[in-house]
């Protein structure tokens, strides 16, 4: 045994000993060769991959292009780059080698990230659009959705307000919940769940919009809205340093005129109000006078500002040898165009990327941002409408300030609006959103074979977001309220993926088997303390709130999710394509018998490009077709069970008991919406590959749609607060996109590219339950009158304005109807409505909020060292319900003065108009306008220095842009792309879409920026 173990040890030792021998003279054999690669035109190659034949070993060109290499002098040099062709160079005695890469068509078609995977351009058989940093790179975007707005047909971006960190509104072909959530799946880098509110634009490379279910299937339950794919940047090639910085300036494009313009008309209109109806003269002939020499308080210029705001990006990027690198900053700190109203946010990416083998490749990505929104439009009451409601609202003549000093809290004279003095309002609240994410992920890949790879995703997403508020618009007692809330969401996600590819003559085949886990959870938190009794202007003393203002709520919601997906791709002789998809999901939302569910898709493309030929007039031309089911888990964790409500309640006016009432119905009966839909498309090159346009059209039917429906009180309705959900509805979207895209002028000096995007979408809601044809939505009407003025209805889009219809005002030649008791239901001067065979006002359907076409033309011209993007969009096809208006004009509810600019001409005995003299309905067709609008997005000039102070690879870019420049519209309000729905309890945004009630104004914006890089 002895023996043998050293002669084992012996035979070791020899081996060693001779691989080192080995290895010396392999050494001794190298020899260092240098060189440059450079393009068609002669410009350097930077990151270009230089590789020893059979090997892994290798190198990238820098910056300028150079390389150093060691190698023996038998070796084989790989030299390669995306969209050039590749070159092999025997290395022999030579130790300087310089090459000249030239493109290579075939590998100038663009990479598409579809999901688990990625495709050629010209290989996709789905529907997916792509948007690049280069259509947005010239504009000032501190948003994702500002960067998707316009580019990609199919895509619709609302703003909903003008407020730093505001909501935006993302969908893709159209919408298919009604009570459910209709925003987009947002894939990051792999992870799925993204917020795009989180993400800096400046860190994205590409964004990929899956769009039809052929293409979205893959995504299962989750894809039902559309994806967007985002890939963030990585490093390559020498180290690189960019900074850009640029200041904003944001003002309100106009204000709104109001009878606060001319107080005088104002006093004169009140006195006339209070003396038709039997009242007294308030204001004497002397006040009258100091009101149009000296003029009073326009509450519009108080709250509204001129913000300054400055962002400030940074990033480095490059390679060392197998590592790359990807790190970036951000910093962002905007005033809105409302007094004490802004965002601050601080974000850090760090994307790392290791070659650890010639088979093995890591990278690990890192993401955290800090945000903090102050004074958010969200966390106030607007059941009076919004503190722009207010102002636009409030009494012209009482100052904000008394002589002392101090807030009038109240009008003076007690007219116009009731409610508190909204500069207090907003000067002395102080509502804190604060929102940290940190987010990670592990991406692995491993080819097993030539032919075989495996690839691993393991992220986790860690989001703390938490409201601390401070309030002083309460009540009368004007004791202040606070208020705290910490909603804790923690995600994991397992991605396992199994791609085979191999090509077999004119055969290509690709499959790819995923399966896939996640997990996540909501742990929500909370306090209310009302009544403070200590005026600490902050919600840090909630302590010393009396026990019966003090209450605690908490949340639970754990949701999981497991897959399994199969997708084949089939490619005949590079021009018949096919790819068939199959996802089988399991939600924990759902019982167990109801809890599987499987989506398939199939897509098929046949390229005419072989029978083209060399033309040049059509360069490409390809025919897809497609079809697929996706799901939807619109739910709640806990809906297929009972569930109570948690409640307390001081009987004794001290102390609080707490206790519980009835809150759901479950339904253990439960599954999935379902949305299938059908796209066929044409893709169309011409101008030998100059232009492009693609034309799509598609049908969606989104199935067993889960809506809650409201028990009878015979079972324990309550007054139809109590529901039971349950799968019955369907809705319907049929729709084109268009896209059209052409390099106007293409010389060495002067470029100019313009894309055009255009869609069309029909929604259509065509059944509901039980026989219903309309339901009511959440949205109430403010001042007091109590009315739902939103719904749906079977046979028109999701969004429905419900309301009377205004016919002008009864003069004193109309034959006025009587009422059931006898009596006329108006007197002339009165607002007069549609009414029905009963001399009942009639309440129905009056407008709607659903745009049906959208559109963007950007275009983008270079000439040396200038640049130049325009950017236009236009909406059309929609409505709004525009109340703010019905507040101005007044009259009634908590703003009963008339302050409307053309109510100096209301109906009179001798000047009969069809402006009501009296009180009227703020829910009326009177106040529904047409949204329709062009706008001028973006502007951008820039100037570009290279080479600074004669520092080779050293950038210098000057630029000056503006957004929202110029709107062309009827509409008016402040912008009728706004909207005022809150996000808790005024029901889905996409029924309650186009209803103003004092919405955030959408700012005009001036930029100045500096970018340099080195």
């Amino acid at each position: 045994m002895k023996k043998q173990f050293f002669k084992l040890l012996k035979q070791c030792f020899l081996t060693g000993l001779f691989l080192v021998l080995l290895s010396m003279q392999s050494a001794m054999a190298q020899q260092t060769v240098t060189g440059t690669v450079t393009d068609e035109t002669g410009g350097p190659v930077p990151g270009a991959n230089i590789v020893v034949q059979g090997t892994t070993d290798g190198t990238q060109t820098d910056f300028d292009g150079n390389f150093t290499i060691d190698v023996p002098s038998d070796a084989v040099l790989v030299f390669s780059y995306l969209g050039y062709a590749t070159q092999n160079v025997t290395v022999g005695n030579q130790t300087t080698i310089n090459v000249q890469l030239a493109e290579d068509a075939s590998q100038l078609d663009e990479v598409i990230v579809i999901g688990y995977g990625t495709a050629k351009k010209s290989d996709l058989t789905g529907a997916v659009s792509r948007v690049t940093t280069e259509a947005f790179e010239d504009q000032p975007v501190t948003r994702v959705e500002e960067a998707l707005q316009g580019r990609a047909a199919g895509v619709t971006v609302a703003r909903a307000n003008g407020q730093p960190g505001g909501a935006i509104k993302v969908r893709i072909r159209g919408i298919n919940s009604i009570e459910g959530d209709n925003s987009p799946l947002v894939v990051i880098d792999g992870i799925q769940g993204a917020d795009l509110t989180t993400i800096n634009p400046n860190d994205i490379a590409t964004m990929d919009i899956l769009k039809d279910a052929s293409a979205t299937a893959i995504y299962g339950v989750r894809g039902s809205n559309g994806v967007i794919i985002i890939t963030t940047k990585r490093g390559s090639g020498k180290g690189r340093i960019g900074v850009d910085f640029f200041t904003t300036i944001s003002s309100v494009p106009r204000f709104l005129p109001t009878l606060a313009d001319n107080p005088d008309e104002f006093a004169r209109i009140e006195n006339l109000r209070r003396t038709q109806t039997g009242g007294s003269p308030i204001f004497s002939d002397a006040e009258i006078s100091s009101l149009a020499a000296n003029g009073g308080t326009n509450y519009q210029d108080e709250l509204l500002r001129t913000g300054i705001s400055e962002n400030l990006q940074i990033s480095a990027s490059g390679s060392e040898g197998k590592l790359s690198y990807f790190l970036s900053g951000n910093y962002r700190d905007e005033e809105g165009v409302v007094i004490n109203t802004g965002l601050q946010q601080l974000s850090v990416r760090s994307n790392i990327d290791a070659q650890v083998s010639d088979r093995l490749k890591v990278g690990l990505n890192i993401f955290a941002i800090r945000a903090e929104l102050k004074n958010n439009v969200q966390r106030f009451g607007n059941g009076q409408g919004s503190f722009i409601y207010k102002a636009l609202t409030w009494d012209p003549t009482t100052p904000v300030f008394d002589a002392d000093g101090n807030y009038n809290i109240r009008s003076l004279k007690g007219i116009a609006s009731l409610n508190d003095n909204p500069v207090r309002t907003l000067m002395d609240t102080d509502i804190r959103d604060i929102n940290e994410r940190l987010n990670g992920a592990l991406n692995l890949k491993y080819d097993i074979t030539d032919n075989l790879s495996y690839s691993m995703t393991l992220g986790s997403q860690l989001n703390n977001f938490n409201v601390q508020r401070y309030a002083v618009e309460v009540g009368d007692d004007q004791l202040p309220h606070t208020s705290f809330s910490n909603d804790k969401f923690t995600s994991f996600q397992l991605t396992n993926i199994l791609t085979w590819q191999k090509e077999f003559g004119k055969h290509d085949i690709k499959l790819t088997g995923v399966q896939e886990y996640t997990n996540a959870k909501r742990i929500v938190n909370g306090y209310n303390a009302n009544d403070l009794t200590l005026d600490g202007k902050n919600f840090y003393f909630a302590e010393l709130a009396p026990n019966s203002g003090q209450t605690v709520n908490n949340s639970f919601a754990p949701r999981e999710l497991s897959s399994f997906m199969l997708r084949a791709e089939y490619i005949l002789d590079n021009n018949l394509f096919l790819t068939a998809t199959g996802r089988y999901d399991a939600s924990s939302v759902f019982r167990e018998e109801n809890r599987w569910g499987f989506f398939p898709s199939v897509a098929l493309a046949y390229s005419f490009n072989d029978m083209l030929g060399d033309s040049e007039a059509i360069s490409s031309l390809k025919l897809r077709a497609g079809w697929g089911q996706v799901g939807n888990q619109n739910v709640d964790p806990f809906d297929t069970f009972t569930t109570p409500a948690f409640n307390s309640y001081a009987f004794d006016g001290s102390s609080a008991t707490a206790g519980t009432r009835l809150n759901r119905i479950g339904n253990p009966d439960l599954t999935w919406e379902t949305t299938s839909q059908f796209n066929v498309g044409v893709d169309l090159g011409f101008s030998n590959g100059r232009g492009n346009i693609t034309v799509e059209g598609y049908q969606k039917t989104t199935t067993d749609i889960l809506l809650p429906v409201a028990l009878p009180d015979t079972f324990g309705g309550n007054n139809s607060q109590i529901t039971v959900r349950r799968n019955v509805g369907e809705m319907d979207n049929t729709g084109i996109d268009f896209t059209i895209g052409y390099d106007i002028i293409s010389t060495d000096n002067l470029n100019w590219n313009s894309n055009f995007a255009m869609s069309y979408v029909k929604n259509e809601v065509t059944s509901l339950y039980d026989g219903l044809e309309r339901i009511e939505g959440r949205f109430t009407a403010p001042g007091g009158q109590g009315n739902i003025i939103n719904g749906i209805e079977v046979g028109q889009p999701i969004g429905q304005f419900f309301g009377a219809t205004f016919l002008g005002t009864w003069k004193t030649t109309d034959d006025i109807p009587l009422n059931s008791e006898g009596n006329p239901v108006a007197v002339p001067g009165d607002a007069k409505y549609l009414l029905d065979e009963d001399n009942q006002i009639v309440f129905g359907a009056i407008g709607n909020g659903t745009p049906d076409f959208t559109w963007g033309w950007n275009n983008s011209v270079n000439y040396k060292n200038w640049d130049l993007n325009v950017f236009v969009q236009g909406v059309h096809g929609f409505d709004v319900y525009n109340i703010q208006q019905g507040g101005i004009t007044g009259g009634a509810g908590d703003s009963r003065s008339f302050l409307a600019s053309d109510q100096v001409n209301a109906w009179t005995a001798s000047n009969e108009t069809d402006i009501p003299a009296f009180a009227h309905l703020y829910e009326s067709s009177r106040y529904v306008e047409k949204g329709d609008f062009i706008r001028l997005s973006n502007l951008a000039l820039g100037y570009t220095i290279q080479d600074v102070a004669g520092l080779e690879g050293t950038s210098l870019k000057i630029y000056a842009s503006g957004q929202n420049l110029f709107l062309i519209s009827d509409y008016s309000g402040y912008d009728p792309e706004a909207t005022s729905r809150r996000t808790n309890n005024q029901g889905n945004e996409d029924a309650a879409a186009g209803i103003n009630i004092g919405a955030y104004p959408n700012p005009r914006t001036l930029s100045i920026g500096l970018k340099v890089g080195f």
